[in-house]
């Protein structure tokens, strides 16, 4: 209380979107445990869904109190991230998460493995948007790797991969970035906003913890190594002048790796 009157809580503009497919336990024990545990406020979360059978299946097995409402969107990764993009008005801050979060890591000098439990989640939310209003664009990440000895106390501002776990947009409305492919349809965006606005911003001493590729559900559902090898070949034919493929023996999937390649 100062003055007689009491000051209003104020209330940083954010909200969290879930996109989920076949993972109504999955998302319970994860993303939302994590969120919760983290102190971010259930008004602020919307879980997307597929169809109305899935809502029916959420809706029954998610814990009252743990999210703000269930969207039924549409079936299909890029599908639904464009969903996702038409459904909030455009200047939202939009973050988005996926349903299979266990936890975040942060960078840590000072340990021998270089990474600790993230402590404020909404500290990593408010510094990516703190940094696209630096660097003039609409788009951050973080680092898509848990494994602090790869991680860096830096802030990047040139194009870099932003993985689609978890990513935070000034929502510039879907006719700007729409993507087009189901499969490594986070490559495509983070070219998308680069090209657009001329950076994207990466905070590389955060990353999610999370099991790519493995998780039941999902995009797991239909993803096939000939789906993903032929997502990155369009990715690199679409945008030369941003990507190139790089094959990854540990995954087994074709990867992709982006750089700006103009003169």
């Amino acid at each position: 209380m100062i003055g007689g009157k009491t000051r209003k809580k104020s209330s940083f503009p954010y909200e969290i979107a879930i996109p989920s497919y076949k993972r109504h336990e999955a998302i319970k024990e994860k993303t939302l445990t994590t969120l919760k545990k983290y102190g971010i406020p259930s008004n602020k979360i919307t879980v997307f869904v597929a169809n109305k059978d899935e809502e029916a299946l959420y809706k029954q097995s998610l814990t009252p109190g743990t999210y703000g409402k269930i969207v039924v969107g549409v079936k299909g990764m890029h599908d639904i991230r464009n969903f996702i993009t038409g459904y909030y008005p455009i200047g939202t801050k939009i973050v988005n998460i996926d349903d299979d979060i266990k936890g975040f890591l942060e960078y840590d000098e000072s340990l021998k493995r270089k990474e600790k439990p993230l402590k404020s989640l909404l500290a990593v939310i408010k510094k990516g948007f703190a940094e696209c209003e630096k660097a003039k664009t609409k788009l951050w990440g973080v680092y898509p790797v848990a494994n602090g000895y790869f991680m860096k106390p830096k802030v990047s501002t040139e194009i870099r991969y932003i993985i689609g776990s978890f990513w935070g947009c000034i929502n510039p409305g879907i006719k700007e970035v729409k993507v087009t492919v189901d499969d490594k349809e986070d490559y495509q965006r983070s070219i998308l906003y680069y090209k657009k606005y001329g950076a994207i911003v990466r905070l590389n001493m955060y990353a999610p913890v999370s099991a790519y590729y493995k998780e039941q559900g999902g995009m797991q559902e239909d993803r096939t190594k000939e789906r993903v090898e032929k997502s990155a070949r369009w990715i690199v034919k679409e945008y030369p002048e941003f990507a190139v493929l790089n094959p990854s023996k540990k995954s087994g999937y074709m990867e992709v790796k982006l750089k700006d390649l103009r003169d």
